[in-house]
């Protein structure tokens, strides 16, 4: 026990930094003219941070990144629990996410433990996880140093998005995408499927009753990875003859996303929201042999010639693999790409499972020792190698002014102006900045114009007006008027036009300009706004179902 803790400690510490090598790029060497952001510029992160302030003085949050009034109605207790540690923001922000990069390592060690009966199935499964790498990152790394034209590598270049941030999980991969949600989420689904296993190998309750309650808190603290859990969990369950384990489970899932169905039933902002389809499409099952590579692929190749397995820990992890892969194409169903929190782990054991059930491969094993530990090695060095390369573009990118990806540092005019409107300014006021810089304002917090791809909930139209407003385009009663921006953040080149203002601060190149007598409107719902996404019929219907059972039972 105690080893496995050192282990777990040591391991989330290293994913840790290494996931944040931008972060310390950045802290390390930042450009002329430029300061540690000490966060990854992403859209995300300023969110997460927005939530931490709000949580402060509030247990359920407004929508900051919303150009609307918008009534205090997102749970969102993980970051609660954050803002009231009494710690500094960005203190209890990565003291969080590094306690639960432990977790989530003690979790990756146990399931380990469970699935792999041996240290050399766990170091073969190992390589299977490192291996596990989208095929267009394999070709964008070759193709950075065979010194292949820039827009070959630009395109093969989505291949680091696919690893860094699509398939990120916080633990293993990432680099791009940087959450304690993420790390929550697999730990959650790590320790879920160790103890299915344990239960049904084993027997013994109390590994039920810690499966519960896992399915129970990642309901609560991030309902997503429980429709992966609760769906791979049926068929293992129901073949063990524990059908009436199964309706627990569900009502364990249940019950963790109840606080976020009674808001979403109270509040318009976040029934639209959670209506709002997801600019995420899997396609098809194709895009897990792309992104999860030659591992997906040989595991599929596995199936085809002997879908049966031997253990029930060999059930689970297959239902694991197969429910993942589904799901996504369910409309209405899919958690998006939380679906895959924790999966490539599922990859890396099924892999080696299946490998040592399967006769030719065992019988290689056999006959030529050298040569497929040879091949192994090999895979290895190119996984390496490939990772290297990928790393080193994000330390690269996190101290650039000008990433390819994400930079990790921001304009010192920037970061006094921020610090100069959350000394100065009333938090109430809708604030229209530069797209790089909307994000961050709402982090203040204060609310801010096209600063969220989902929260935003009009992203792209928002962005696209305040675009031509600062390249002169009179928009006067469009946005400001439309929206009731009471402050404009504008370059000091930017042709804006803008009646009626006043110049109220000034940090270097950028200016803050007053709109007096502006405010915010009300929420007018997602029918009445031009520019909105298609929103999910499916769970639009959901959503009429709960209503209609709310007032029945009023």
């Amino acid at each position: 026990m105690r080893v496995r803790l050192i282990l777990a400690v040591l391991l989330g510490t290293f994913l840790g930094l290494l996931n944040h090598i931008g972060v310390i790029a950045g802290m390390v060497d930042p450009p002329p003219g430029y300061q540690p952001a000490y966060y990854l510029r992403n859209l995300d992160v300023p969110q997460y941070l927005a939530w931490i302030e709000l949580a402060r003085t509030h247990w359920l949050l407004p929508n900051e990144h919303a150009p609307w009034l918008t009534e205090p109605a997102l749970f969102q207790p993980m970051y609660t629990i954050a803002a009231h540690t009494g710690l500094a923001t960005m203190v209890s922000y990565y003291g969080l996410q590094l306690l639960l990069y432990w977790v989530a390592a003690y979790a990756l060690i146990l399931a380990a433990q469970t699935f792999m009966k041996t240290r050399r199935a766990m170091m073969y499964a190992a390589l299977v996880v490192l291996g596990a790498l989208p095929l267009w990152l394999l070709g964008w790394a070759a193709a950075k140093a065979l010194g292949l034209p820039a827009a070959v590598q630009v395109v093969l270049g989505y291949g680091l998005v696919e690893y860094g941030y699509d398939t990120a999980d916080g633990l293993v991969r990432g680099g791009l995408s940087n959450s304690m949600l993420l790390t929550f989420g697999t730990a959650m689904m790590l320790f879920a499927f160790t103890n299915l296993a344990r239960f049904i190998t084993e027997g013994l309750r109390r590994y039920y009753y810690w499966l519960l309650l896992c399915v129970f808190l990642d309901g609560l603290f991030h309902p997503f990875e429980i429709f992966v859990i609760t769906t791979a969990a049926v068929w293992p369950l129901w073949k063990a003859a524990r059908k009436t384990e199964c309706f627990w489970l569900f009502a364990a899932a249940g019950a963790g996303v109840l606080p976020y169905v009674i808001q979403t039933l109270r509040s318009p902002w976040m029934r639209d929201v959670s209506q709002i389809v997801s600019p995420w499409k899997m396609g098809s099952p194709t895009w897990i042999l792309l992104v999860y590579g030659i591992p997906a692929m040989l595991i599929c190749w596995l199936m085809l010639i002997r879908f049966r397995v031997e253990r029930p820990e060999d059930e689970i992890l297959q239902s694991w693999f197969l429910c993942a892969a589904v799901l996504p194409m369910i409309p209405g169903m899919t958690s998006g790409l939380h679906t895959f929190d924790g999966y490539v782990y599922a990859v890396g054991f099924l892999l080696v499972r299946k490998a040592q059930a399967d006769k030719l491969i065992s019988r290689l094993f056999s006959e030529h020792r050298s040569a497929m530990r040879l091949a192994l090695a090999g895979w290895g060095a190119v996984s390496a190698l490939v990772l290297g390369s990928a790393y080193g573009q994000l330390w690269k990118d996190g101290k650039s002014a000008n990433p390819e990806f994400l930079s990790a540092v921001a304009p010192n005019e920037e970061v006094a102006m921020l610090a100069w409107m959350k000394a100065n300014l009333p938090r109430d006021r809708l604030v229209l900045a530069p797209e790089a810089m909307a994000p961050w304002v709402a982090a203040i917090p204060m609310p801010s114009v096209g600063s969220h791809d989902l929260f935003s909930v009009t992203y792209q139209a928002q962005r696209d007006l305040a675009s031509h407003f600062y390249q002169g385009q009179p928009l006067r009663s469009d946005l400001i008027d439309g929206f009731g921006v009471s402050y404009v953040v504008a370059p000091a080149g930017a042709p804006i036009v803008l009646e009626g203002s006043r110049l109220l601060h000034q940090e270097a190149s950028l200016r803050l300009y007053e709109v007096p007598g502006e405010r915010m409107k009300p929420y007018p719902g997602l029918e009445h706004l031009a520019g909105a996404p298609v929103p999910n019929r499916f769970r639009q219907w959901v959503v009429r179902m709960l209503g209609k059972f709310r007032r029945t039972a009023a």
